[in-house]
This record gives structure tokens, C-alpha cells and sequence, in this order.
């Protein structure tokens, strides 16, 4: 059997938030992440079928350069993670 998925993304590269799409769509591997958005985003989170965990290092840097923009990544991760029970969020 396949242990956790760990998937670990540093939020200083976000910059912008093609940056952080990029960034997240690289991380992930998936063909499915299609689009720039939030929402494309959360579509493949919470159809993810194997136990993941996503660690998302210095947020704080994402939140100075993205603003508004990082607390709605931030909620878009834990809403998906509370959908998907194989999917684990973790700020660090």
C-alpha cells in the first residue's frame, strides 16, 4: 500500500498569483489543475484519492506579497481539506 503523499510548496515564491498557481500546479502534478484560480485549484484538492499531506512553508512571505489574495489561498486549502478526508493542510 502507497504511504502519505508529501507534497511541500515554499509561499515565498508567490509573488503574484500566477506564481502561486504555478507553483501549486507543479507541487500537485496534475494535468487536471486547469486554470489560474482558486476554484481550479480546489477541484483537483478535493479529488484527490490517496492520503496527502500539503505543507506549505512561509506563508508569511505569501501574505506580505499577495495580501487578500493569500488569506482566500489559505481558506480555499482548508475548505478543500475538510471536504477531502484524504487531504491534510499544514502551515508552516
Amino acid at each position: 500500500m502507497f504511504g502519505v503523499r508529501k507534497i511541500e510548496v515554499d509561499a515565498s515564491s508567490f509573488t503574484d498569483k500566477k506564481a502561486l498557481h504555478a507553483a501549486m500546479r507543479a507541487a500537485i502534478g496534475s494535468d487536471d489543475y486547469v486554470g489560474s484560480n482558486l476554484d481550479a485549484m480546489n477541484d483537483v484538492l478535493t479529488s484527490i484519492c490517496r492520503k496527502t499531506r500539503i505543507t506549505v512553508k512561509n506563508f508569511a512571505k505569501a501574505e506580505e506579497q499577495l495580501e487578500d489574495y493569500a488569506s482566500a489561498f489559505a481558506a480555499a486549502l482548508a475548505s478543500a481539506a475538510s471536504s477531502n478526508p484524504y487531504l491534510t493542510v499544514v502551515f508552516d
